[in-house]
């Protein structure tokens, strides 16, 4: 059988799979998806994270990263694997961004003092809150688009750990955690979304997908 169906069902659970399955401790991965300085610290507001949504960063700092926090405590006390993910070129002419993506990595982003920045993999804004910083036994996968799946190594480094049930943190929850979780499902991944350790730009558009 192939792994990825190896689930129990059961007529009675969420989607007719047995509830254990969603968090079988044996097949558990935490992804915390692009907590990173642009969307964390306060001189990167604007485009991708405040600005439609004037209680982003109380939420931020009260709710989402603490809750992400106690997820990161709690797996690393099982030993469980956690995978971040970051929005992130490395090729300074962005050949390795596909598409549209390319576009939007093209674009003059500035921060709050009128400074240009590039969410390269070298640039503080690309990198992951240090509050949140992965541990030795983590795994951190860069990728190009909204998705975790389309241009990252992540299912590859799940299948290799048969990894199956995932539990969704990060932002944004209507971007990249909606369009991850999408990949993820039709690859047979079982998903769950925590909705207090996720952020969004518009608190509707968080309702909607989380």
């Amino acid at each position: 059988m192939d792994y990825r169906y190896s689930f129990k069902t059961d007529p009675a659970g969420p989607k007719g799979i047995r509830g254990s399955s969603w968090l079988d401790p044996d097949k558990l991965a935490l992804l915390i998806i692009d907590i990173q300085n642009y969307l964390t610290d306060k001189k990167y507001s604007g485009q991708y994270s405040s600005s439609n949504f004037e209680d982003y960063y109380p939420r931020l700092e009260d709710v989402v990263i603490p809750n992400i926090k106690r997820l990161i405590t709690v797996f690393r006390k099982m030993n469980l694997q956690i995978i971040y993910t970051r929005n992130s070129a490395v090729n300074k002419f962005l050949l390795d961004v596909p598409g549209l993506s390319r576009m939007r990595y093209a674009q003059e982003l500035r921060d709050t003092r009128g400074n240009n920045y590039h969410l390269y993999s070298d640039d503080f804004s690309s990198r992951i809150d240090e509050r949140i910083f992965p541990g030795e036994k983590d795994i951190v996968l860069l990728k190009t688009s909204s998705g975790a799946f389309c241009s990252s190594s992540m299912d590859l480094v799940l299948r290799n750990n048969n990894l199956t049930s995932l539990v969704f943190a990060g932002g944004l929850t209507d971007a990249c955690i909606s369009t991850s979780v999408r990949e993820a499902s039709d690859r047979g991944y079982l998903c769950t979304v925590l909705d207090d350790a996720c952020i969004c730009s518009n608190m509707e558009d968080h309702r909607a997908c989380a």
